[in-house]
């Protein structure tokens, strides 16, 4: 399997690791899961580590150094794998277990919605407020969509920073005689 390929299926998977021990350890103690992982602060910073790692390892063990295409294509690939097998574990969690962190989480967002009431008005008038109040009641595939997607934007911002501080120069060709 190629490198590019190979590290950030790895990576991703250790990263999965991590949230699935993360997520149960929350549940273990009797908070919300769903509304943790959603949480950028948390998720932000492990996705950029792992993101970091595996394009430093892919630097170190290619002799000849890391380009930024390749950087880039790695921490794309490491986050598409990540959130996919994110979104895809959390399907399964709420098709099987335990739906109540979902709705918790939908109650959390409509309060906050309704919170902003006033300010969302002027900014979106009634009836945007109205549709926007709507989409706080989203299915549990629209939450899990969305964290998803979260995570995707994260790995979109975080790549391309990291693969051009952690890119080493072209090797420099022999000049002929």
């Amino acid at each position: 399997m190629n490198l590019i390929v190979k590290l950030p299926l790895k990576f991703s998977l250790i990263a999965i690791f991590f949230v699935v021990l993360m997520f149960f350890l929350i549940i273990l103690l009797g908070k919300n899961p769903v509304i943790y992982t959603s949480n950028i602060i948390f998720m932000g910073p492990m996705l950029a580590a792992f993101l970091f790692l595996s394009v430093k390892a892919f630097r170190d063990i290619n002799p000849e150094g890391l380009r930024f295409w390749q950087g880039f294509s790695i921490g794309l690939i490491y986050t598409l794998i990540f959130s996919i097998v994110f979104a895809l574990l959390l399907w399964i969690y709420a098709s099987a277990f335990d739906q109540v962190y979902f709705d918790e989480y939908r109650t959390m967002i409509l309060e906050k919605i309704k919170a902003g009431k006033d300010m969302l008005i002027d900014q979106m008038g009634e009836e945007g407020y109205q549709e926007y109040l709507k989409s706080g009641e989203s299915s549990n595939g629209r939450i899990i969509g969305s964290l998803a997607f979260n995570n995707i934007l994260i790995g979109i911002l975080v790549t391309p920073l990291i693969s051009l501080f952690m890119r080493t120069s072209e090797p420099q060709k022999p000049k002929s005689v």
